[in-house]
């Protein structure tokens, strides 16, 4: 029996170990810069944290000079203490900042996700929660329960307004489907898991109303939901195509009537956060190396940069820049 748990823990302690080996490397070295450190990123906007430096007021104790957290978007905008989390939207604990009113509102708790549409803000609260605040008479006009479930955060998206309904994706797996004055229609059960299933994809793509969660995409029709089963990382719509990466290595590309046009493999890859540059596809395997995947799945595998792949590294791709912590890689 000893001797049979011992060749038993060799033999998953071997998997365990396996690593992502390309039969064919190329060396592509890019051009990088320091940056804003990498602080927090959804799955189309992020933030960046810096340091100003606060001096102590006179008459203290402390007489020396410390560095305090502030944040900005890509594009320079100062945040204070918030993450960008859309194009017009930051969130810092239950407060919500508009960035183009430039206006702060607070919330009844705090903040998981958030989408603005006209005068109307619908959020997801961290407790399950879900509503629409309107941003005129500063309250919320309905307020909202999902069932209760454990939960991890995974790259979750926020709502959409959809033609005259707002879907809220729920850290249940599931979409809320609301009116516009905040009155619940019905609930779309797309999780098949009681546990750490919340909703990761939500997007419309080719008139198409597509969600996600962690092991199964739905494209959602009034009479109807077609679906496809299959673990899930990450997801790209690109030119009215999806593209699925697995966290085994695999990569699909779906029609918007989810038929499978072609898949590869690359044995034991972990893809990080994909994005798209010129045409292309590209993200960063855990090991380090720079992958660049064509819309008909051709694969190139790049060595030659410093990635910083650690367990709790921060790394985006977008518009042909890859953001790593404090730096900034240019693929083209």
């Amino acid at each position: 029996m000893r001797y049979l748990l011992l060749g038993l823990f060799l033999i998953f302690n071997g998997c365990a170990d396996k690593v992502f080996e390309p039969k064919k490397v190329e060396v592509k070295k890019l051009k990088s810069k320091d940056f804003k450190e990498l602080k927090e990123y959804t799955k189309h906007n992020f933030t960046f944290a810096d340091f100003k430096l606060k001096y102590s007021k006179p008459g203290i104790a402390f007489d020396g000079v410390e560095g305090v957290e502030v944040h900005y978007d890509l594009n320079g905008t100062y945040l204070d203490k918030f993450n960008k989390i859309n194009d017009n939207l930051a969130v810092f604990g239950n407060k919500i900042l508009v960035l183009d009113e430039n206006k702060t509102y607070s919330l009844p708790f705090v903040i998981y996700g958030a989408t603005k549409h006209k005068n109307k803000i619908a959020v997801v609260f961290e407790n399950g929660k879900y509503g629409i605040f309107d941003t005129k008479t500063k309250k919320m006009t309905s307020i909202l329960q999902s069932d209760e479930t454990l939960s991890v955060k995974y790259l979750h998206a926020n709502p959409v307004f959809y033609n005259n309904l707002v879907l809220f994706p729920l850290i249940t797996g599931n979409v809320a489907v609301v009116d516009l004055n905040g009155n619940y229609i019905r609930t779309l059960a797309i999780s098949q898991n009681p546990f750490n299933d919340n909703v990761i994809f939500l997007k419309i793509v080719n008139g198409r109303l597509f969600m996600a969660t962690p092991s199964r995409l739905i494209l959602f029709n009034p009479n109807f939901l077609i679906d496809y089963s299959v673990d899930i990382k990450h997801i790209i719509a690109y030119n009215g195509y999806l593209y699925i990466f697995t966290p085994d290595g695999e990569i699909i590309k779906l029609d918007s009537d989810l038929k499978e046009i072609k898949k590869v493999k690359l044995p034991y890859a972990s893809f990080y956060a994909p994005g798209v540059c010129k045409g292309n596809i590209y993200t960063v395997e855990k090991e380090g190396y720079l992958i660049k995947i064509t819309p008909n799945l051709q694969v190139t595998v790049y060595k030659g940069n410093n990635f910083d792949t650690t367990t709790n590294s921060m790394l985006k791709i977008d518009k042909c820049r890859i953001y790593n912590y404090n730096k900034v890689f240019i693929i083209e």
